[in-house]
């Protein structure tokens, strides 16, 4: 069955991979999170503010005013909850946060500040503002480029590494397993890609390339586990003299336990690490699951069944290389005779 289902594996794949071509070519990525070069005004009410639903409004539409005095242009706005950098929990603060274009100069970014400042204390002594508790405000300079660029270094240094795995694979269990390791590696990379572009997991800028990345050095290590578990098992008598998809197909069947098991854990690492994280980490973490899995269908179902038609060529190459040697061989004992 490994060899016949070759084709489902690949329409449900293209299928996938279109799909995902499609909707990025529309809508690209859903990137989210810090943008490059950006500055903010950041409005934090604490814990035990009286501020209500509508008070949040008043407090928004007195910075807004403020904001809107100093002429500067609100790019983007978001009312979050503080978390917690070491633990992650939210720790019941409220901060509204007003994002600005890099080109804000700071000065102008400080003059709005004390003008937001000015605004909520001249409110909260009319009492126009509800709530009791201190307001803070504060302004940020982000430059995204150092974290941008980590991102990139750590996507190159994956991709290093599954070219390292990929020759260790050709070296170690021949180019016959290279050739089908660097096959689905490509696949699980345009199929982890495709699938954020179809589901829209929200992700950072250039965070596709890292998850590509990770879905190239774990579908490589997954190949590498079947690579290995089938050198054991041709090496056995019960696969002597089987075809190339019945003895890839005994073989599978051995090592799906290992794959599977190593499958698992990574996730389970992923969630449990995502679900103690900060909410950046955790925009990292968790969609790495993605990769995983796309790595986990190829090593188990695509793989498998394109490596028939790969060791079955190769099988045939080596047949014809010993008929003519043993022809030649028998051909020089013929002269000797």
């Amino acid at each position: 069955m490994t060899k016949k289902l070759l084709p489902v594996w690949i329409a449900i794949s293209s299928a996938i991979i279109i799909a995902g071509i499609v909707l990025f070519a529309l809508l690209g990525f859903n990137l989210s999170g810090e943008r490059p070069d950006y500055k903010t005004i950041e409005v934090k009410y604490d814990v035990v503010t009286e501020i209500s639903e509508n008070g949040e409004k008043s407090l928004d539409d007195t910075v807004r005013a403020a904001i809107k005095a100093q002429k500067l242009e609100i790019v983007r706005f978001e009312s979050v909850k503080e978390a917690d950098s070491n633990s992650g929990s939210e720790t019941g603060n409220t901060v509204l946060v007003y994002t600005f274009s890099d080109s804000v100069s700071d000065d102008a970014l400080a003059a709005a500040k004390s003008a937001v400042v000015s605004a909520i204390g001249n409110a909260q002594s009319q009492g126009t503002l509800p709530g009791t508790s201190e307001i803070f405000v504060s302004a940020h300079v982000s430059e995204g480029k150092a974290f941008y660029e980590a991102i990139w270094r750590g996507a190159l240094g994956l991709a290093v590494g599954a070219i390292v795995v990929l020759v260790y694979v050709g070296v170690r269990f021949g180019i016959a397993a290279a050739l089908t390791g660097f096959t689905t590696c490509a696949h699980d990379v345009l199929v982890t890609l495709a699938l954020f572009a179809i589901t829209r997991i929200p992700v950072y800028a250039f965070a596709p390339l890292l998850f590509a990345a990770v879905a190239a050095v774990v579908s490589l290590l997954l190949w590498l586990v079947q690579c290995v578990k089938m050198r054991e098992n041709f090496k056995t008598k019960p696969f002597d003299g089987l075809t190339a998809e019945e003895a890839v197909a005994q073989s599978v069947k051995t090592s799906r336990k290992y794959v599977l098991g190593i499958a698992i854990a990574l996730a389970a690492v992923l969630v449990v690490c995502g679900g103690v994280a900060t909410a950046g980490v955790r925009l990292f973490l968790l969609p790495a699951l993605v990769p995983v899995a796309a790595a986990t269908y190829s090593s188990m179902l695509f793989g498998p069944a394109l490596h028939v038609y790969v060791k079955a060529a190769f099988d045939k190459l080596k047949a014809k290389r010993k008929l003519r040697y043993v022809g030649k061989a028998k051909a020089e004992k013929a002269k000797e005779d």
